[in-house]
């Protein structure tokens, strides 16, 4: 698998996530209620797993907060394997903090493996974004790995698909 993504991978876009959006929609949400995002094209999972840790250090030792689920698509049901699996190198894992590493790994073999409270945030599941339908009622859409790859008319159709799943 080529991989353009890694953990954490715009350190100004997930400090104002952690600092002012996620806490904003956190607190618009009763107890009872569900944050659900969105990573379309995820790959192998490093930009919604990052996400879950920022909401997870978010929440801290709260438990009063809103379920939060995170569904995360991707065409390649090989990326998206891995992303369920949740083992990275050390190397995949280098934009990762020590702090962070502790937190969320543990240690699998040569690589690390995302800790299982992290994994339970995510669903990881097969997409095509293009023909498939998409979710709704959700709170935020994250994709860093989708745009690029594609032409104006694709693009269009993705954005109003956004549109309708928010």
């Amino acid at each position: 698998l080529i991989n353009v993504t890694r953990f954490f991978r715009d350190t100004d876009a997930h400090q104002y996530l952690k600092t002012t959006l996620f806490p904003k929609l956190i607190k618009s949400k009763k107890a009872d209620e569900s944050l659900r995002i969105w990573v379309p094209a995820c790959s192998t999972g490093e930009e919604a797993y990052s996400i879950a840790m920022t909401l997870l250090e978010i929440q801290g030792n709260k438990s009063n907060g809103p379920t939060i689920q995170i569904f995360a698509t991707d065409l390649s049901a090989k990326a998206i394997s891995k992303a369920r699996i949740g083992d990275y190198s050390a190397h995949e894992l280098e934009s990762v903090s020590p702090t962070r590493l502790q937190r969320f790994y543990t240690k699998s073999g040569s690589g690390y493996r995302i800790a299982k409270a992290v994994r339970d945030l995510c669903v990881f599941a097969p997409h095509n974004i293009l023909n498939d339908p998409p979710f709704s009622r959700l709170d935020f859409i994250s994709c860093c790995n989708l745009l690029i790859y594609l032409d104006t008319p694709a693009q269009k159709k993705v954005i109003a698909t956004f549109h309708y799943a928010l």
